[in-house]
């Protein structure tokens, strides 16, 4: 299946983990990739690597998507080195777990600036640019917490809440021609939460109706299913990737 053949896409923070996961999993369908990162380069060459070797192009780009200026540079050289771009993947973020008596400022400042300052610059760049290409869509990285929230985490949850509801404003000002959706997983064992205890996730486990925790794959399939033209009629729309957990 080659849903993407001919199409570029361009994931943030796809030197790991699930970011990682989307960009091989649309390489394999097809398409032509632009790996954004902030500070590992060589970690974006690997999965950069990866990709050239299954016969699919891929560009490596710095961006810091804090910076609206940085990410205008960042889709001037994706475009530049791999033409328009197709897919856009707001994958980059950040979270900090203090119970909320402990949130330190800055924490709170730097989950905002990068969950939801830097996907707005990226969802409204990136929608310019497609905009004037007449077609494109956008996927937002979200969370199971953007829902249910949990005090122990706070900061992200309420930031991906915020990423749910500018999805939604988004995909209204930008349809027809840009599709804008997000997609909200539930726990995943990446770099990001490698600080999570045994018992967390065995609490997960018991709280899951699919008894099991997400995998990277589990949200790359999801990704690929809404940036397909598979899902031509979905705007606007977050799916939750999260194994039935916010069912309870």
């Amino acid at each position: 299946m080659e849903r993407f053949r001919g199409k570029v896409a361009l994931v943030t923070g796809a030197s790991r983990g699930i970011g990682r996961a989307i960009a091989l999993r649309l390489a394999a369908e097809g398409a032509d990739l632009a790996l954004n990162f902030l500070t590992n380069r060589a970690l974006a060459e690997e999965v950069a690597g990866e990709i050239r070797s299954s016969g699919r192009r891929a560009e490596v780009i710095q961006a810091d998507v804090r910076d609206d200026g940085s990410v205008a540079a960042m889709i001037a050289a994706a475009a530049g080195a791999l033409g328009g771009i197709d897919v856009w993947v707001n994958n980059a973020g950040v979270e900090f777990e203090e119970p909320i008596e402990e949130i330190q400022e800055e924490n709170w400042e730097q989950t905002f600036a990068v969950n939801v300052k830097g996907v707005f610059f990226c969802c409204r760049a990136a929608a310019a640019h497609m905009s004037g290409r007449g077609k494109g869509v956008i996927i937002n990285i979200a969370s199971r917490l953007g829902f249910i929230g949990d005090p122990n985490s706070l900061p992200y949850g309420a930031s991906k809440a915020a990423v749910i509801n500018l999805t939604k404003a988004l995909a209204k000002r930008y349809a027809p021609h840009v599709r804008v959706n997000a997609v909200a997983p539930a726990y995943t064992p990446t770099d990001l939460m490698a600080h999570v205890s045994e018992a967390y996730i065995q609490g997960f486990h018991s709280a899951t109706p699919m008894g099991r925790v997400a995998t990277p794959e589990d949200t790359a399939a999801a990704v690929a299913f809404l940036a397909s033209d598979d899902a031509a009629f979905t705007t606007g729309a977050t799916l939750l990737v999260d194994g039935g957990y916010t069912l309870k």
